[in-house]
């Protein structure tokens, strides 16, 4: 009996099980076809316990003839997999090639050289200013530093004489090998968070003071991508971290042979990084250095903040998944075409390192040392295919979206971005303890400003010296006003430290010319462009709409055409409401936008809504000083973005309490500039300039209907009415509406609009004052009942 043979007859009676670990459907009654795909062909009928099938379009079949067509493989790759899935024995492969045993000679040759050392200080570290992790010293005061296989084997050895020039003991096997500078030995459960590799000893003992993590020294460039992998196996979930040597050369620069110069430590270091997921940290030179290069010139303060800043994960750089070959170690896995759909998403999960899932939209992010960043769907379908080609395993489109599924309820669950903190490009600055620290995965940053975070140039660093261009934007914008100032920096901070909490919306409107574009080029600066979406107010109110918004800091409203509405959306997004989000081709789900809104335009919008949600929110800057041509820079904008880390500690510092700036902001709400810009938008607003509030209601009445004789100064409508007439404005809000109108203006003027019912009539606490002459043509009664 052949394989195949067998195979098919100890499966039958047993092939719904085998259908079910395959990820192929076993509905008796018509559905989906899992190999045509055809939505009601296919039923599974399982006639005699041989797993027949019959669909429509394809035909019917035999269980492994369905396994054939679902995974298009030939007969004997069905059999293996139906084979896998029951445990049965494989055909018994080729016998693999031996593995060379360890080298016992040249260990054996180390140990007689260990024998010989004293203890003492290395006298090449010493002339470096390094310290001396390894004190093995041979007779001449050479250093013997010994070459380790992951597992602790002795395979060789190195020795550097005070000089610096260096030698390997003959039989050393560097392939794979290392030097351990600092190796912790955690616990499977216990992985080091960050282990980095360098090229020499000399850079690896630097390297170790720049970072807590586990250094190796891999000798050369040719070893990085061997250790980088040894290291990936042994520790999967590790950053690693490549320290490349900087083999600067001048562009076109060709070597003796007449060939281009390449910077190959560089590009050694790439590789190996992208081998395993990794980060490159390369020294910020343009001549040839390493690391220990770069401290010894630049001190190892300035040095640890370079290599933080220097850090980059190279394109393409990913993990490979592999999968244990079928044995009898129950620890061990099994082959992947045996694997249920939740073995097959740890495989995936474990390719990309760190992830998790947002529950709400079923999103995947993965965290690339900065941030967590988003992996589409059709992006994790690639990498499950990818593990499948790497492994030699049909596949199906079903098992494909099964182990994604399964992935996504394996994974941890995204948490929210701590309030009191601020992304930037190298780290963090926590609001709380008013100090910068590197990125950690628990922050739960979906992304940052884009900007290096930097220390302060001078003991006395100020605006008015360092930062002048954008002291001198900020001092024409509000018109040489000191409080004025102090509040649009205010704004700036909110949208600096993402203050969308703050349930406020800023609105920069006034003349062209007058220093809006450039209060909306700071703030995208200040949150960085790829966390600025751009939109309409249109945009904010329908939840297909409301999609581009979603993952960013900083929502702009650039040159509103003259806006009239309820601003439904606005009021929603600056209030922290749960929002409906339909992005195209994505599930439907609902989410808090945590999002600043910045609104410019050269004419204010006007809200009609009535009930003071708009009032409580917006917060009004009036830029009206026009720029002269005389005096216009077109390169302002670029100017003020080179001096953007002063611009930024002088925020920070400035509003090191928060609230400060929360304060005044809504000084700016409340001023009279805003009350102004009000004003030209909302006549009922406008009329109230005229009035006064009693604190009883025994001023106008209401009045309203059909009067043929109009009383203005008797009665508060038909006020109303003359000044609309008088401004020639449109159609007056009925009187349930102006009465709502004139709650909402009372409570932009700080007062309080009462009424009260007297001979069935209504009468108000409002008054008139000399002001309403402005716009009446005659002279009324004032009778007014008591």
């Amino acid at each position: 009996m052949t394989f195949v043979e067998d195979v098919r007859s100890k499966a039958k009676g047993h092939w719904e099980a085998i259908f079910q670990r395959l990820d192929i459907p076993t509905n008796r009654g018509e559905g989906e076809c899992p190999s045509c795909g055809g939505k009601t062909r296919y039923r599974f009928d399982d006639r005699e316990g041989r797993g027949t099938y019959y669909c429509s379009h394809c035909g019917a079949g035999t269980g492994l003839d369905l396994v054939m067509k679902v995974n298009q493989c030939d007969a004997r790759s069905a059999a293996e997999m139906v084979a896998g899935v029951m445990a049965l024995p494989l055909p018994e492969p080729k016998p693999a090639r031996e593995k060379p045993q360890p080298n016992i000679a040249i260990a054996d040759k180390v140990a007689v050289l260990v024998a010989k050392t004293v203890s003492g200080e290395s006298q090449y570290l010493h002339n470096k200013g390094l310290p001396s992790p390894s004190n093995a010293l041979l007779s001449d005061g050479s250093l013997l530093l010994i070459l380790q296989a992951m597992d602790g084997t002795t395979i060789g050895a190195q020795v550097i004489n005070p000089d610096g020039s260096k030698r390997l003991l003959a039989g050393t096997t560097k392939k794979g090998s290392f030097i351990p500078v600092r190796l912790q030995s955690p616990t499977e459960d216990e992985q080091p968070v960050t282990v980095l590799i360098a090229e020499g000893y000399a850079t690896g003992v630097t390297v170790s003071l720049l970072d807590d993590g586990v250094v190796l020294a891999a000798l050369d460039e040719g070893n990085l991508i061997h250790v980088a992998k040894v290291c990936r196996e042994r520790w999967p979930l590790a950053k690693i971290i490549i320290a490349a040597d900087n083999d600067w050369h001048e562009s076109g620069e060709c070597d003796e042979k007449g060939k281009l110069k390449l910077n190959i430590g560089v590009i050694s270091a790439e590789k190996a990084a992208i081998s395993v997921s990794g980060w490159v940290a390369t020294p910020p030179t343009h001549h040839k250095a390493d690391w220990d290069d770069y401290r010894q010139q630049n001190g190892t303060e300035a040095t640890t903040r370079a290599f933080t800043e220097s850090l980059y994960q190279p394109k393409g750089a990913k993990m490979k998944a592999t999968v244990t070959a079928i044995h009898n170690d129950k620890n061990s896995r099994p082959a992947l075409s045996q694997m249920a759909a939740s073995q097959r998403g740890e495989l995936l999960a474990e390719r990309y390192g760190q992830i998790t899932v947002n529950p709400e939209s079923e999103t995947v992010y993965r965290y690339n040392g900065e941030r967590w960043e988003k992996v589409p769907d059709s992006e994790l379908q690639r990498e499950m295919v990818a593990i499948f080609n790497e492994n030699e395993t049909p596949y199906s489109p079903t098992g494909i979206k099964n182990a994604i599924e399964a992935m996504k309820l394996q994974v941890p669950v995204m948490t929210t971005q701590p309030r009191y903190l601020i992304g930037f490009k190298n780290g963090v600055y926590d609001l709380r303890e008013n100090a910068f620290r590197a990125h950690k995965p628990e922050d739960w940053l979906l992304n940052h400003n884009g900007i290096t975070f930097t220390q302060p140039l001078a003991a006395n660093e100020c605006l008015e010296v360092h930062a002048s261009n954008f002291y001198k934007w900020l001092s024409h914008a509000a018109g040489r006003d000191a409080g004025k100032m102090e509040r649009i920096k205010a704004g700036l901070f909110m949208v600096l430290a993402n203050r969308y909490d703050w349930q406020l919306f800023l609105e920069i409107t006034g003349e062209g010319g007058s220093g809006k574009s450039v209060f909306t080029h700071i703030a995208t600066l200040l949150t960085g462009e790829h966390n600025t979406a751009s939109g309409n107010m249109a945009a904010l109110d329908s939840a297909r709409g409301r999609a581009q918004f979603v993952g960013k800091s900083l929502i702009l409203l650039p040159d509103q055409s003259k806006y009239v509405g309820e601003g439904t959306g606005i009021k929603a997004i600056t209030g922290g409401d749960l929002l409906e989000i339909d992005g195209k081709y994505e599930k439907q789900f609902s989410i808090i936008l945590q999002s600043v809104v910045l609104a410019t335009n050269n004419e204010p919008m006007n809200f009609t809504e009535r009930q003071g949600g708009i009032a409580r929110r917006r917060v009004i800057f009036s830029f009206n000083n026009p720029v002269s041509d005389d005096e216009k820079d077109p390169l302002l904008s670029e100017k003020i973005s080179v001096e953007l880390p002063v611009i930024i500690r002088h925020l920070l510092t400035e509003f090191a309490s928060q609230d400060k700036a929360k304060l005044l902001l809504l000084e700016q709400r409340n001023s009279d500039e805003a009350l102004e810009v009000k004003r030209g938008t909302d006549p009922v607003i406008d009329l109230c300039a005229a009035l006064y509030f009693m604190s009883e209601a025994r001023g106008l009445l209401m009045g309203g209907g059909k009067s043929i004789e109009s009383e203005p100064k008797k009665y508060l409508y038909h006020l109303y009415k003359e000044f609309l007439e008088f401004q020639g404005l449109g159609k007056p809000l009925a009187v349930t509406s102006f009465g709502k109108a004139m709650k909402n203006a009372a409570n932009e003027y700080g007062k309080e609009y009462k009424t009260r019912e007297i001979n069935g009539r209504k009468q108000t606490n409002v008054g008139l004052t000399e002001k309403v002459n402005g716009f009446l043509p005659h002279v009324w009664g004032l009778d007014t009942p008591d």
